[in-house]
């Protein structure tokens, strides 16, 4: 998958001989330093920094997810743990909040994957366009040592077809054509984390109904 899943971890230990239960509700518990601690690590991966209601939530769901597990699909949990234990060493299990992050954003980024592999096609990243309302990269006649001037984009259906085979090709290749003129699409690395974050939030909205089904153990 081209554009990134995945896990940047941020470990750190926060031990105070106290802490303030903030959530307490159908036998989930959270605490300030839980949920200071899920907002380091979120800003950490993603360089968004959540509000604490949208950490509480995302907390509840990531404990009601590992709970379903543990009592409905305890092998699947321990495959996935010898997986992280391989990737991150056996660190990480000191601290429970990064440990079960990192559990979540991979059965998250499965369900991402699986749709971007079998299922994501043109029409989906046509569909990512039209929310965009302006994307102003620098063209260029010479691979992109000078620019021939900005260029919008956002409605550009040859560079869209182009940035497609790129995604799916694993490359980075970035071209387009206007007035039977070919230019290079010279995306920058910020540009291009920026269309990998609109790809992944389409996906992960288009993946959020399976994803419950399989958490929950709903079928249809």
């Amino acid at each position: 998958m081209v554009f990134r899943l995945l896990i940047i971890l941020f470990l750190f230990s926060i031990k105070f001989s106290y802490s303030n239960i903030i959530y307490n509700k159908n036998e989930i518990l959270i605490n300030d330093i839980e949920m200071n601690n899920y907002i380091n690590i979120y800003e950490n991966n993603f360089g968004i920094k959540i509000s604490k209601n949208e950490a509480i939530k995302n907390i509840v769901k990531i404990k009601k997810t590992i709970k379903f597990l543990k009592n409905n699909n305890s092998i699947f949990l321990s495959n996935l743990d010898s997986q992280i234990e391989k990737e991150f060493t056996k660190e990480i299990f000191d601290d429970q909040m990064a440990l079960n992050f990192v559990r979540f954003q991979k059965i998250r980024n499965n369900f991402i994957s699986e749709y971007f592999n079998n299922i994501f096609d043109i029409k989906d990243l046509e569909n990512i366009f039209l929310k965009i309302d302006n994307l102003i990269i620098p063209i260029s006649k010479n691979n992109c040592l000078t620019i021939e001037k900005l260029h919008d984009a956002s409605k550009d259906k040859v560079f869209i077809k182009n940035l497609f085979v790129n995604l799916k090709n694993k490359q980075q290749n970035f071209e387009t054509e206007i007035n039977s003129q070919k230019y290079k699409v010279c995306l920058n690395a910020k540009l291009f984390s920026n269309l990998e974050n609109e790809i992944l939030q389409y996906i992960q909205n288009k993946t959020e109904k399976d994803f419950d089904n399989f958490i929950y153990g709903k079928r249809n």
